[in-house]
């Protein structure tokens, strides 16, 4: 593939077509190297924000970051280096590409692009790596050459170009770049397959990499397949964002079920968990005792059975609120706190027409208002609201309300002094309770945690 080619993949790419700005993960090796020079000669200059993140792994680290400065400089760019610091301990291989691609990450914005310089032979790597790992037809699939993570873009634009054509373009431009040593340095998986795996292969396969890299397509448009019986399955089951029918969800048969977690976890961005943390569902959630509130957990979050469904839950969502804050809704509308969002808006009797677009807002309340201070605080037991002339426990209305135990934790009870107003999922108290022609105070509450 000639020099120029590389810069028609970035044209043909629908870079273009995006509106924010380009972010290119800039290591300074040979890879991002090209990848950097090949998107200024495809006239993207304006928009190129290259980001370097310094691991501090390596005696030459500031070297790097110094040289990955001065190169942006000699392009008329500005290169952002970002330090990150990693704890002893296993997989750091592993460890330092999560921490440099949240770091990464956290440069681009809702309209942004992430580039990131990944190559043919890195794709064949990584297939290789998860087949080791005993990965499915998703892992096998390896990288996307694009794709959505946590709501942002990432494009990967060289997934189907092979090294060597990178080394031609760098030589053809008369580019410098950083050699790391640790790259030669077999006792590392990946760079095992590199030196001495795939050469291997290419003795008997020239060219393994493409095939490897021709099996991992095909292996994600099985995995699309895959999704869309997820989808159709959760649907089925009367799947929201929380939670499924668990008896709809063990009529389906083994595979399709354990298809199904997988599917709901990639929606709600958490990690998978262990095979065998997965079959716990199945052993431990569906055969307690109706009394009973089992709980598989994980380190990216947890699975829960109450009444007939199955609760998928991330890490913090059961996280209690803790201490108390005071809150003056009218001064400040908007209060930010333990991942709450409460807003207020004080108006009519009439409930505001406009609706929050998040799926997570599952509360409103309307006091008779507006009031100028408000505390808002966990409960912590033992707490009474009136209601309807009698004074009702906070814990037995969320029971009867049918509201899952964990996140009792995270609903807020709101006071005017010493009195207890309103409670989240519960209601308004009867002397607080609006009457026609009263200005009322609408709360509306969103939980990030959820």
């Amino acid at each position: 593939m000639a020099p120029g080619n590389l810069i028609d993949l970035l044209v043909d790419d629908g870079l273009a077509d995006s509106r924010g700005q380009l972010v290119v993960g800039f290591s300074g090796g040979l890879d991002s190297t090209v990848l950097l020079e090949a998107l200024l000669r495809a006239g993207f200059a304006e928009r190129l924000k290259p980001v370097h993140i310094h691991h501090g792994l390596h005696a030459d680290a500031d070297a790097w970051a110094e040289h990955c400065s001065r190169q942006a400089v000699q392009r008329g760019l500005t290169a952002l280096v970002e330090r990150v610091s990693l704890t002893s301990g296993g997989n750091l291989e592993g460890r330092a590409r999560q921490l440099r691609r949240q770091a990464l990450m956290r440069h681009v914005g809702p309209e942004d692009v992430l580039l990131l310089a990944h190559h043919r032979d890195d794709q064949a790597e990584t297939l290789l790596l998860r087949l080791m790992r005993s990965s499915g037809a998703r892992g096998l699939s390896a990288m996307k050459s694009r794709q959505s993570w946590q709501g942002k873009t990432i494009c990967r634009p060289f997934l189907g170009v092979g090294r060597q054509q990178l080394v031609a373009a760098a030589r053809h431009w008369q580019l410098s770049w950083i050699e790391d040593p640790a790259n030669q340095q077999v006792d590392f998986n990946r760079n095992f397959l590199r030196h001495q795996v795939l050469p291997l292969l290419d003795q008997r396969w020239p060219d393994s990499a493409a095939m490897l890299t021709a099996s991992a397509s095909v292996l994600a448009e099985q995995a699309g397949l895959l999704d869309e019986r997820a989808w159709e399955d959760f649907v089925s089951c009367d799947g929201d964002d929380q939670s499924l029918s668990l008896s709809a969800w063990l009529e389906l048969s083994s595979p399709r079920r354990r298809n199904l977690l997988y599917g709901w976890l990639r929606r709600r961005g958490i990690n998978a968990p262990s095979v065998a943390t997965l079959q716990r569902v199945e052993r431990e959630l569906v055969t307690a005792a109706d009394d009973r509130q089992p709980a598989v957990v994980w380190p990216e979050g947890e699975w829960r059975r109450f009444r007939g469904r199955l609760y998928l839950l991330s890490k913090s969502a059961s996280l209690p609120l803790e201490d108390a804050v005071e809150w003056r809704p009218i001064v400040d509308p908007v209060l930010q706190w333990q991942g709450l969002t409460i807003q207020s808006l004080a108006a009519n009797t009439d409930a505001p027409d406009s609706k929050p677009a998040q799926s997570s807002v599952w509360e409103e309340l309307a006091l008779r208002g507006p009031t100028e201070s408000v505390r808002v605080q966990g409960a912590s037991g033992g707490e009474r609201l009136l209601l309807r002339g009698h004074h009702r426990e906070v814990s037995e209305l969320w029971r009867a309300a049918g509201v899952p135990p964990w996140r009792r934790r995270r609903l807020p009870l709101f006071y005017v002094g010493d009195e207890l107003v309103a409670v989240a999922a519960a209601g308004v108290a009867d002397d607080w309770c609006p009457l026609p022609g009263d200005r009322v105070l609408f709360l509306r509450i969103e939980d990030s945690a959820l």
